[in-house]
């Protein structure tokens, strides 16, 4: 085995398991495996992860802390700054812009957050598709996917709501808001990710021709939520 020490050990423990989770699946791959893929000592993988499954918590944590931080930046830097700004003023069914300038602003913010997504997510689309896989076939991170429901609640344990919320109290989270954040707007990235190559592969796109056109219709749907000044939170058809 070649000689290995610290962070860079650490790394190489993780992007085997990667490779091997994702080819050959959660179950049927073996610290043994792991250990060889890396070219680290068995020890080692103990001395920095508890188990195989420690690996993988690892991996899901990751990915929602990088979420997390991103997500909390651009609610600060775009809604809460805008609110206070005097641009916006959320209301329990939609965000109303002072005018269009202000709406345009919003849209060009939300656009460019939402690349730095869409490249993140390209990035990480190994570990994505993992998390799939184990969700589909009920297996010991079923639920890491809903882990982000936790984000869509109105109290203060989520950061969030409590940031927006303190810029300004008319805002909630629907049960309507929630459903459609987690399956119109998570469970869309997750898929591209996770389907990712495989689509590259029957489209014969680039990896860049098919992010452009991702994004593409990403804009055409955000577009779809104005009205007038406003970005509807909430339905108001008939049914609502």
């Amino acid at each position: 085995m070649e000689k290995t020490t610290g962070s860079e050990a650490r790394e190489r423990i993780i992007n085997a398991a990667i490779e091997l989770f994702s080819r050959k699946g959660y179950d049927a791959t073996t610290v043994n495996d792991i250990a060889g893929a890396a070219n680290v000592n068995k020890a080692l993988i103990y001395y920095y992860f508890k188990n195989k499954q420690d690996i993988l918590d690892f991996m899901v944590d990751s990915i929602l802390n990088d979420a997390v931080s991103g997500a909390l930046d651009y609610i600060q830097t775009n809604i809460v700054q805008m609110v206070r700004d005097g641009h916006l003023d959320i209301k329990p069914d939609r965000l109303h812009f002072a005018n269009d300038e202000a709406i345009n602003a919003f849209l060009q913010n939300s656009y460019k957050f939402y690349e730095r997504v869409i490249d993140y997510v390209i990035a990480k689309k190994e570990i994505i598709r993992i998390l799939v896989l184990e969700s589909l076939k009920k297996g010991k991170h079923q639920n890491s996917l809903f882990r982000f429901m936790k984000f869509m609640s109105g109290n203060d344990e989520n950061p969030f709501f409590k940031t927006i919320s303190s810029a300004d109290q008319d805002f909630v989270y629907s049960e309507e808001m929630v459903l459609f954040k987690f399956f119109f707007s998570i469970i869309p990235i997750v898929s591209f990710a996770a389907y990712f190559d495989d689509y590259k592969a029957v489209s014969s796109l680039s990896d860049a021709e098919l992010r452009r056109s991702f994004m593409r219709v990403y804009h055409i749907i955000n577009k779809s939520l104005i009205s007038g000044s406003d970005i509807l939170l909430r339905s108001h058809g008939p049914d609502a």
